[in-house]
């Protein structure tokens, strides 16, 4: 019950956004694909980083990350697939918002930890699947930087993705929204 009555303060639809476009009359926005490292002041916002470069920095270690990965299947994935997996168009940054938000606000994840959980779940559901593409949970979470990386944070980690990924909230969010 607490969790339903605070994802409606939380949380923005792709509607929102949709209609925030249809305001502004640039339709295209809504359908074109990004590169991640284009929405930094989004996930910055998102996840209230503290240090005005963690997001970038983040984005930036999974992109290699996802580099390396897309180099080692190349012969699996043709080249409209490795242009879609290095971006994001609107409707996923909503997705990932909105799991990044309630990460941060329910689950009580501190804000680096909160977005290699969010990529690594959005990715983990609607890219991997369908791209034989993957990163293990070890993978994901080395995207987060070094010096902010624990003793036990990866086994924390591999816990919480397992733990938290399955909750109702989140799987609502990634498949209803």
């Amino acid at each position: 019950m607490y969790i339903e009555q605070h994802m409606t303060s939380l949380f923005i639809t792709y509607k929102d956004v949709c209609d925030k476009a249809q305001t502004n009359n640039d339709q295209t926005i809504l359908k074109k694909f990004h590169k991640q490292k284009n929405f930094a002041a989004a996930f910055q916002l998102i996840f209230n980083f503290k240090n005005p470069r963690m997001a970038s920095l983040i984005l930036d270690n999974w992109e290699r990350a996802i580099e390396e990965e897309i180099l080692a299947c190349e012969d699996i994935i043709d080249s409209e697939e490795t242009y879609q997996i290095k971006r994001i168009n609107l409707k996923e940054l909503t997705i990932m918002a909105n799991i990044g938000k309630y990460s941060v606000n329910i689950l009580k994840m501190k804000p680096a930890f909160a977005m290699a959980f969010t990529l690594g779940l959005y990715y983990a559901n609607f890219i991997f699947e369908q791209t034989s593409l993957n990163l293990t949970l070890s993978e994901i979470y080395n995207i987060i930087p070094k010096y902010i990386q624990t003793k036990n944070g990866c086994k924390q980690f591999r816990k919480r993705f397992f733990k938290d990924g399955t909750d109702k909230a989140i799987l609502k969010i990634l498949f209803n929204n």
